[in-house]
């Protein structure tokens, strides 16, 4: 089997400055990488560790760039032409099957012989889809409606004796496994991201463990693109009984680029929305919104100022994705050229592609244009190369910029070090000072005991603030809610349908919890701040060390993120039948406030129990490791200092080569 990119009936294109920026980047990034490393051979063992930490994390940095949006508005076939691929991935898959697939590019940590990882779901996931039909099955439930849940679950269990009876004895031994291929092919990625119908996989290559397939991994070496992008194909955000909803929300939680891709004929106005909620909990200046299938509109030009009026009005009313940049083009004229197949673009298509190419070149385009020119007029109308350069942009001034930021402080911060040792081993304060090593090391983890101490006291006093304002956002929302139900059904009547709208609350529960993650972080500058201070202490006036050579880079802790399950689907999301038939029940007007009171309590208590405990205590621990990774150095520091008082000085020309390649690609940065 051979490597899509090994394919000689593909032609490739010419990527030409679409990339630039991020390998001009990886340029810069690798230039200190090496550097370290040639310090890190003249560098104390202890701080030859922290060089080599550093030098680790600059290897295993790989951006990602989730694409997401509905089933059938051509995320995958965008996707193939965004990285020259044609038929890479399925284009025609059922939602019920589709697959998280992280496409990575040029990955130099790349698994051993390995192509194509293909994991599945552990026996808890599958039993949890199967005995309650899933989360929709769960929410049916909870609404109580007994009868739409068991359909449900007939329906899921339908689905899982098909699986069983296509994988046999194999089923339960794939359960929380993982297949590995060398090699990239049609055929393997067949087996794995279905096509066609759930039902119709009996007996067939096509889709054979699709249902049970959680993510997928390809491994694609692609001359003329960067290294370490990883381009993330999602589920439609319509994904059957939700489940996958939050595997995707999650691989969006860890992109810092995500591309929004809409159906020219869509534009927004009637999309999902779940994918407003998931749009709604990433910053706007990472969001690329791209209208593909431009090619089937008959003015694509006069066409695209109505949509992007459109988006913009949808965007403004949910609230969300203020300022996010909008692009336009066709994947379809992407791959047509790269299969050099443009003669294959219908008439009106191609119509179409030449209006649109002359007003961007702002010139006529000759309409007998062919060959090698109509195949390059392709690509660039396609948006496809626009769309590349907008993703290196973001994810140079996003993710690079501050991957870069904390490469240089940690690197300033060695360089300090080797310097503050060297001038301790030139100054020879092993004749002139007696030090009880034990008593400084005792000293020293005593220091990083009361720091993690303080800390945890200050995260829980958090943690118990941040329940309390939760508790407050979800009952004023119940109360308002409730009273807004009173006042419709004052209004219109008993048999008049009503639909809460959980944003509010959504709204409220994330400005909650990034209002307890800066408290967390505020407390960890405070941690470790006193802690700086004792150890400065320690090594100025027991190790007389030159108080102006001692300089500390605080940590500044994990960016909080709103957490992932926000976003996810809940009942007050529904627009389905058992959700209308709610209001039709028996019974006073009291008793139905009574109930629709139960029922938004039963549906909220999930979400704020799990953003107040599972998703705190995460953040909270991630902050803990970071002021316990600051005492671990520091402490390394002293016994890096304390052994220099009995070695000679080192050569400070490996030290001068990482500060120039530093200062370099701060340059280039601000340039």
């Amino acid at each position: 089997m051979r490597d899509f990119a090994d394919r000689d009936d593909v032609v490739p294109t010419v990527q030409g400055p679409a990339f630039e920026e991020l390998d001009a980047y990886w340029a810069g990034l690798n230039r200190i990488r090496d550097a370290l490393l040639e310090l890190s051979n003249d560098a104390a063992p202890l701080l030859q560790g922290e060089l080599d930490r550093i030098v680790e994390r600059i290897d295993a940095f790989e951006p990602s760039v989730s694409v997401l949006g509905q089933v059938k508005a051509g995320k995958s076939t965008l996707l193939n032409a965004l990285i020259g691929q044609p038929g890479l991935l399925p284009s025609d898959v059922n939602p019920w099957t589709s697959v998280i697939t992280n496409v990575h590019l040029n990955s130099p940590r790349r698994p051993g012989d390995t192509r194509a990882l293909f994991r599945f779901f552990d026996a808890m996931e599958w039993d949890r889809l199967v005995t309650t039909g899933g989360r929709l099955g769960e929410m049916a439930q909870r609404a109580g409606f007994a009868a739409e849940a068991d359909q449900i679950r007939a329906q899921v269990m339908q689905m899982r004796h098909s699986t069983e009876s296509r994988l046999g004895e194999s089923f339960e031994k794939l359960l929380g496994t993982s297949h590995a291929f060398p090699d990239l092919s049609r055929d393997v990625i067949d087996r794995y991201i279905c096509y066609g119908d759930a039902g119709d996989t009996l007996g067939r290559a096509q889709g054979f463990y699709a249902d049970l397939t959680k993510t997928a991994d390809l491994y694609v070496d692609l001359p003329g693109y960067p290294q370490n992008l990883c381009i993330r194909d999602t589920p439609g955000v319509n994904d059957t009984f939700m489940m996958r909803e939050q595997i995707t929300i999650n691989a969006i939680s860890e992109s810092r680029v995500c591309v929004i891709v809409l159906s020219a004929h869509q534009a927004l106005s009637t999309m999902d929305m779940a994918l407003l909620r998931i749009i709604g909990n990433v910053e706007a200046r990472e969001i690329l919104i791209f209208v593909n299938r431009i090619d089937e509109l008959a003015e694509p030009v006069a066409q695209s100022r109505e949509i992007v009026t459109s988006i913009r009005r949808t965007l403004d009313r949910a609230k969300v994705g203020e300022g996010a940049t909008i692009l336009f083009g066709s994947a379809l004229w992407a791959i047509r050229a790269l299969e050099d197949r443009c003669d294959d673009i219908p008439a009106a298509s191609r119509r179409a592609m030449l209006d649109w190419a002359a007003a961007r070149a702002g010139a006529p385009v000759d309409a007998a244009i062919g060959g090698a020119e109509l195949r390059a007029l392709a690509i660039e109308a396609s948006g496809v190369p626009e769309l590349n350069r907008a993703i290196s942009r973001r994810v140079v001034e996003g993710p690079g910029q501050a991957m870069l930021a904390d490469i240089q402080a940690e690197a300033g911060n060695v360089i300090s070090e080797v310097e503050t040792i060297d001038i301790v081993a030139r100054s020879g304060h092993s004749a002139a000072v007696a030090v009880d090593r034990a008593a400084v090391e005792a000293r020293v983890a005593e220091v990083a005991r009361l720091c993690d101490e303080r800390l945890r006291q200050r995260m829980a006093e958090a943690g118990a603030a941040l329940a309390e304002r939760l508790g407050r956002a979800q009952e004023q929302f119940v109360e308002s809610a409730v009273a807004t139900l009173a006042s419709h059904i004052a209004t219109y009547g008993e048999t008049e349908g009503w639909r809460c709208d959980p944003t509010t609350l959504r709204m409220m529960v994330r400005s909650a919890f990034l209002s307890g993650c800066k408290t967390v972080r505020g407390a960890l500058a405070d941690c470790t701040g006193e802690a700086a201070e004792a150890y400065a202490r320690l090594l100025c006036q027991d190790l007389s060390v030159p108080e102006g050579s001692v300089a500390f880079h605080l940590p500044h802790g994990p960016v909080p993120h709103a957490p992932g399950i926000i976003a996810q689907t809940i009942s007050l999301d529904m627009q389905t039948s058992w959700w209308r038939r709610f209001f039709l029940r028996r019974g006073s007007p009291e008793d139905r406030a009574r109930r629709y009171r139960d029922l938004i309590l039963s549906e909220t208590v999930p979400l704020v129990e799990a953003v107040g405990g599972e998703s705190f205590a995460g953040f909270c621990e991630q902050v803990a490791a970071s002021a316990q990774a600051f005492c671990t150095k520091q402490s390394a520091f002293v016994a890096a200092v304390l052994d220099a008082m009995e070695r000679p000085a080192r050569d400070e020309r490996a030290m001068a080569g990482v500060a120039e390649a530093l200062d370099d690609v701060a340059r280039r940065g601000a340039a």
